[in-house]
């Protein structure tokens, strides 16, 4: 009786042991897109939204929005979660943690991810796609943060994180992730690639927005660079760092818009980057704005260029189009 009493009370009070988990299935691992994003107010005092958005894509990826009343850029980050690690891609446009929660938020998504998975201690990897505002200004929300590692955009982190190489692997438990060098927009810019949602996390270097560049050979040759990747492996979806574009093709928000209840999605088809190339390779590095349906290139000007009376054109349809 005593040594069944003793064997009870050790079942009862031991950690339960999860089984592996499973990132090499055949084919993408599903997730939801079916989702209204928080699309901000035309008063940002009055507006009632959640400071950090967060949803769901399924049990393993999670995609997070900063509210657009708190920062007009209202830009996206990941959490993706292997048996290991989970690394959070990008970390928003605001450092204060009393308007912009991020930190709080995401320690809340990895510790309920680990009751749910009955995994304790997983690393968190903070790991900016590029060091624009929008992706780093809530670095420092997570310095001294227990069992974290922060890979900075700058020269050393991405030399360190490179190793001088235009493309590496990394492993966060049973799920491996590719990496690319894509500067042109940005200097210090990559791009993720999960084969096992075939997802590829482009962050601020293509999405449904205005793409600045910056360095007219470095960004030809990134696209390029992606359009051969997304040859090689399959890619379900382009998710972006931010959206500028509404639901009508070829027209933008302004910026500093903070309002935007008509945006144009999220995911991205990854045959827009081949679109996307041809565009760069007419533009041939004059200075030029070219309007898609889908993104608007942007070389040798500013992000408010087009604001300011740039001399673009604008088909017919769209000149009566007015969106707040």
């Amino acid at each position: 009786m005593m040594k069944m009493t003793i064997i009870l009370l050790a079942l009862l009070f031991s950690q339960p042991t999860m089984a592996a988990l499973d990132f090499t299935e055949s084919g993408p691992a599903p997730g939801n897109m079916r989702f209204a994003w928080i699309h901000g107010s035309l008063s940002a005092k009055d507006n009632t939204d959640v400071r950090v958005q967060v949803h769901r894509y399924n049990e393993h990826t999670y995609i997070l929005r900063q509210n657009p009343a708190v920062h007009w850029e209202a830009p996206f980050m990941y959490l993706l979660f292997g048996e290991k690690q989970v690394v959070l891609l990008d970390t928003g446009a605001t450092s204060e943690d009393e308007y912009f929660p991020l930190r709080q938020t995401v320690d809340a998504v990895i510790e309920r991810w680990q009751q749910a998975n009955n995994i304790s201690d997983v690393q968190l990897i903070v790991l900016p796609l590029g060091s624009e505002l929008s992706q780093t200004e809530g670095l420092s929300q997570f310095e001294g943060r227990a069992n974290t590692k922060i890979m900075a955009a700058t020269a050393a982190g991405r030399k360190s994180l490179m190793a001088g190489q235009d493309r590496i692997s990394f492993d966060l438990g049973g799920r491996d992730l590719t990496l690319l060098k894509t500067p042109g927009l940005d200097e210090f810019a990559v791009t993720l690639y999960d084969p096992w949602t075939d997802l590829m996390f482009t962050g601020n270097t293509f999405y449904a927005g205005r793409l600045v560049v910056r360095n007219f050979d470095a960004y030809k040759d990134s696209l390029k660079r992606l359009v051969a990747f997304s040859a090689e492996q399959p890619v379900k979806w382009i998710m972006g760092g931010r959206i500028e574009m509404s639901d009508y093709p070829g027209v933008d928000y302004r910026l500093r818009s903070n309002f935007r209840p008509r945006e144009h999605s999220l995911q991205i088809p990854a045959s827009l980057l081949r679109e996307g190339y041809n565009i760069v390779h007419l533009i041939n590095g004059k200075q030029d704005i070219r309007i898609h349906d889908e993104f608007i290139v942007m070389n040798g000007v500013g992000r408010g260029a087009r604001a300011h009376g740039w001399p673009t054109y604008t088909p017919e349809r769209f000149r009566r189009v007015r969106l707040r």
